[in-house]
């Protein structure tokens, strides 16, 4: 009985299978339609692949005319390598499994149709079946060509992989082998792989089918078993060459008592997996042969199962045997050597082989005298806090709803020959705050408008930020913005496209209650001079407006991809951008600095850290704020993965010696890069390998309270005179206290200036010191009585106190402690900076004051003048053994008589008399202090109000 055979043998087929009258099946929907529709549908396909390639196309030829044909290089580049590997990979996996389909349905029993059901037209069965099989394998075969396609970053690193010149300690092959080749043959190696098992599937159906329409018995063929045992045996041939590719691996696998291979991987894994290899070859020839030799599978099986069963055995219980009774008991003995390679290797991977470790003296506390053999470090100590301060600048000079001021950064400019520390945020436009319409959207509100810039350390007596630049127009002489050149079109948070050059005005800036407007001059963005070219954007950006709009000409034009991170990455997408791009006033304009890296994932023995072991700050890249104009300075041609893209992409890259000086003296540390590299020299500070197995000399990243939150403390910019040197200079800092401790026993730097950008250097401190950290510092606050009651006041009453960065500031010897304190109402993000905490000392002399002012606080911890804190000592100026003035000491008097501890600095005399204008000077210090308290929390009230 077959599977139709429960009918009547007088009832008719069903009507798709009725040939009565028709001599041959017609399907219900006709072959030519399906291959139409087919068609269509690839056809579609590709004009949507056409069209996105086109529109990049039109993008990078509207870059501007000094760097369209490089960056059109670039792009061609690119969707060359892409559209060869496709073509290439879509041919090779199309014929490879097209051949192994028509070769099963040639190697097929003849006559299973026949057999299947009489009443069927067998030929036309086969040609359904056949057009199945054509379009199965043109659809596996586009999918193979895209994957190789998308693949061609680590084709090109593989054809143009330039040497390091190191060799890995384990295989002694050059780390070029590892970062650019074995990527590669991993590629081949997967996508050979992926292709023979495809086509042994799709082979292995077509036998199944065919066999599952035979009436009576399955008919095995030989031809059939040849076909899939070449199959079998070649797959299990390439997933062979993958296992010789994975001892290779082992050089960066993470998981043992470092990165790297370690004592079990070289001694059991290595040795297993080359015995896997011989019998992974011995299997898959096995099968190949026993197939044309023999009729029996006794033998694949045997080299199968021994295959499996050395794999089962030598790939976990032998390695974990080695680990358990040979490493263990003896781990410091069998892996010091391995240590040793990783310690190595990972310093130079992270860039820290050349640091420069000096000794640092960590004095008990600052002088007197250093602080002022150190004016241009205390004249710069940064009092305002990017965060609080970003509030603050959204509240004073965003002037419009939809400015916003997105980010603050710290520079440095020479200010009156003078260098000085100033935080700088531009005034973009974020069009998620105007009214939404399209016209107002895409014609009239098209960009920012100039940049805020305030020095670090100055505020107004309400606690606002001294500006140096502000307002629209820009006002400000030191750091000036030419009117007509403080758009900003281009930025961090300009996401959305805009046309410019229309029949409408676009909106400048505010001019009382209505505004200026402008028009876009540059010869930038894609021309929407043709209809193909409006349909075509249309069509990629889904605006029907780009169509219909009466306001847009053939003279306009349409400026996409705005932002730094969308237009760097369209450019450049093989490097990993900075999370932090800043602006710089250059010659009146606008110009971000954006910070890239060239980054690798299996640089051997290298400790990963957030998916990456190996890093370089290579590229510093600038973009115009106006035209958009983006250049890639090559920071350091040597580096072999940026030497690489530079061969790639021969015109790319700008030497660094063509950046113009005035953008060269804004270069600096990159943040990012300093905390990655400082969350590893944590542990790899430690050269020996026995230190290093002992852990005993681990380091941590110390802790601030933000908002009363602990937070670990990021690293900061000062400008500073290094120890070791003679001039003052933009420096990135960051304390490290012991693991587990707060007490600090090293700071870091990454320099900025000059020749030195890019150097680091570490400070340690002498071992029998112990050095107050940030987190004692704020304990040290808090046990304050006169500065936790003033806190305490402050938080309450609908506002609320924001302390801000605790800075830990080398001066000379030691350290001086600054915290911003600031104030704000709880309705209202509007915090104003109102005392400013400054300390110095250790645990035996250790000085403390809050004051409004930075001034004030340092004269109060030496002495020069009275706390304005509640219950503080009277001031007593310091006198000589004569009883005239003189010149204050730089340390506290000897053996002073405690007084209460209000965190004052001046403590009496034993057994003097307070005198009596001492006392009426502190008194009116306190009044001033307490009206100023007042005026403060009435200011909040009244922004509490405001907000309601």
């Amino acid at each position: 009985m077959g599977f139709f055979d429960d009918r009547d043998d007088a009832s008719p087929p069903p009507d798709p299978f009725n040939l009565e009258n028709r001599g041959q099946f017609r399907s219900p929907i006709g072959l030519r339609w399906i291959i139409l529709g087919a068609a269509v549908l690839v056809f579609f396909v590709v004009l949507v692949n056409f069209k996105s390639i086109y529109v990049d196309w039109l993008w990078f030829d509207s870059i501007g005319p000094n760097q369209a044909d490089s960056y059109l290089d670039v792009f061609q580049t690119i969707i060359g390598a892409k559209v060869l590997l496709f073509v290439i990979g879509t041919a090779i996996s199309g014929v490879i499994i097209g051949v192994n389909i028509w070769l099963a349905r040639r190697l097929a029993p003849e006559g299973a149709e026949e057999s299947f059901i009489e009443e069927i037209d067998a030929q036309a069965i086969r040609r359904i079946v056949g057009v199945v099989l054509i379009a199965a394998t043109l659809f596996l075969a586009v999918i193979f060509g895209s994957v190789a396609g998308g693949a061609w970053e680590t084709v090109l690193l593989w054809q143009n992989g330039v040497s390091f010149g190191v060799d890995d300690p384990q295989f002694d092959r050059d780390i070029s082998f590892f970062l650019f080749d074995l990527p590669f043959y991993h590629l081949v190696q997967g996508w050979v792989l992926a292709l023979v098992v495809v086509s042994a599937a799709g082979a292995g159906a077509v036998y199944g089918l065919t066999l599952s329409l035979q009436r009576f018995e399955l008919n095995i063929t030989r031809g059939m078993r040849i076909h899939l045992s070449v199959l079998v045996g070649l797959a299990l041939l390439v997933f062979t060459a993958g296992t010789w590719l994975g001892i290779f691996d082992l050089a960066s696998a993470p998981g043992g008592i470092v990165a790297g291979a370690t004592y079990t991987d070289v001694n059991a894994r290595v040795p297993v997996r080359y015995i896997l290899i011989a019998l992974g070859a011995v299997a898959g020839v096995t099968v190949i042969v026993n197939a044309f030799l023999f009729s029996g599978y006794r033998a694949p099986i045997l080299t199968l199962g021994l295959w499996v069963f050395a794999g089962v055995l030598g790939g976990a219980i032998y390695p974990a045997y080695v680990q358990r009774f040979q490493v263990d008991p003896n781990e410091l003995d069998r892996e010091t050597e391995f240590i040793a390679r990783n310690i190595v290797m990972t310093r130079l991977a992270w860039d820290l082989e050349d640091i420069v470790e000096l000794n640092f003296p960590a004095e008990p506390a600052v002088t007197l005298a250093e602080i002022e053999a150190n004016p241009a470090t205390i004249d710069n100590v940064r009092l305002l806090d990017t965060r609080p301060l970003r509030d603050t600048f959204n509240q004073l000079q965003s002037l419009r709803p939809f400015y916003f001021f997105n980010d603050v950064d710290v520079d440095r400019y020479t200010i009156d020959g003078v260098l000085t520390q100033v935080m700088v945020s531009a005034r973009e436009l974020d069009i998620s705050r105007a009214q939404a319409n399209w016209t107002r959207e895409r014609l009239v509100l098209t960009h920012g408008y100039g940049a805020v810039v305030a020095p670090v350390n100055k505020v107004t007596a309400q606690g606002e930020p001294e500006l140096l630049t502000k307002d629209i127009p820009p006002v400000g002489d030191e750091i000036p913005i030419a009117t007509e050149t403080a758009q900003i079109y281009f930025g961090e948070i300009t996401n959305h496209y805009v046309i410019v050059k229309t029949n409408v005005d676009e909106f400048d800036y505010p001019v009382g209650e209505t505004f200026a407007t402008t028009r876009y001059e540059p010869d930038r963005g894609i021309k929407l001079s043709s209809y193909l070219t409006r349909f075509v954007l249309f069509w990629e950006l889904g605006d029907t407006n780009l169509l219909i709009s009466g306001q847009i000409d053939s003279s306009s034009r349409l400026l996409m991809k705005r932002s730094l991170s969308e237009r760097i990455d369209a450019i450049a997408p093989f490097l990993t951008l900075d999370r932090d791009p800043y602006v710089v006033v250059d010659g009146e304009r606008l110009i971000w600095i954006q910070d890239a890296y060239t980054t690798a994932d299996n640089f051997p023995y290298s400790q990963s850290q957030a998916g990456i072991n190996y890093i370089r700050n290579s590229v510093k890249i600038t973009v115009d704020a106006i035209t958009g104009d983006t250049t890639f300075y090559l920071i350091d041609e040597q580096e072999p993965v940026v030497a690489t893209w530079a061969k790639i992409f021969p015109d790319l890259f700008t030497p660094l010696d063509d950046m113009p000086a005035s953008i060269r003296e804004h270069l600096r540390y990159p943040e990012d890069l300093f905390f990655r590299q400082a969350g590893i020299y944590l542990r790899y500070h430690i050269t020996d390998p026995v230190v290093f197995f002992a852990g005993e000399d681990l380091w941590g990243i110390p802790t601030e309270k933000f908002r009363a939150q602990e937070q670990p403390v990021e690293p900061y910019y000062v400008i500073m005179t290094l120890p070791d040197e003679e001039q003052e200079e933009f420096t990135l800092i960051l304390p490290f206290t012991p693991r587990g401790k707060q007490n600090t026993v090293a700071w870091f730097a990454g320099r900025s200036d000059g020749d030195a950008l890019g150097e680091l250097r570490a400070y340690r401190f002498p071992t029998d010191d112990l050095v107050l950290g940030p987190a004692q510092i704020e304990a040290k606050i808090d046990q304050d009585p006169g500065i936790s009651q003033q806190l305490t006041l402050w938080d309450q009453s609908g506002s609320e106190v924001i302390r801000g960065n605790l800075l830990m500031i080398p001066i000379g010897d030691s350290f001086l402690y600054v915290e911003p304190i600031y104030l704000q109402a709880e309705t209202s993000r509007f915090p104003e900076l109102k005392r400013v905490v400054v300390a110095t000392g250790t645990e035996d002399s250790f000085r403390i004051a809050m004051e409004p002012q930075f001034e004030a606080a340092l004269d109060v911890i030496f002495g020069l003048r009275a706390s304005t804190l509640p219950g503080a000592a009277a001031f007593v100026p310091p006198t000589s053994e004569s009883g005239s003035e003189e010149e204050p000491a730089a340390q506290p008097p000897a053996e002073p008589t405690p007084a209460p501890d209000t965190g004052t600095t001046a403590p009496q005399p034993a057994g003097e008399p307070t005198d009596l204008l001492g006392q009426l000077q502190q008194t009116q210090q306190q009044l001033d202090a307490l009206s100023a308290l007042i005026e403060d929390l009435i200011r909040l009230q009244q922004q509490e109000l405001a907000g309601e």
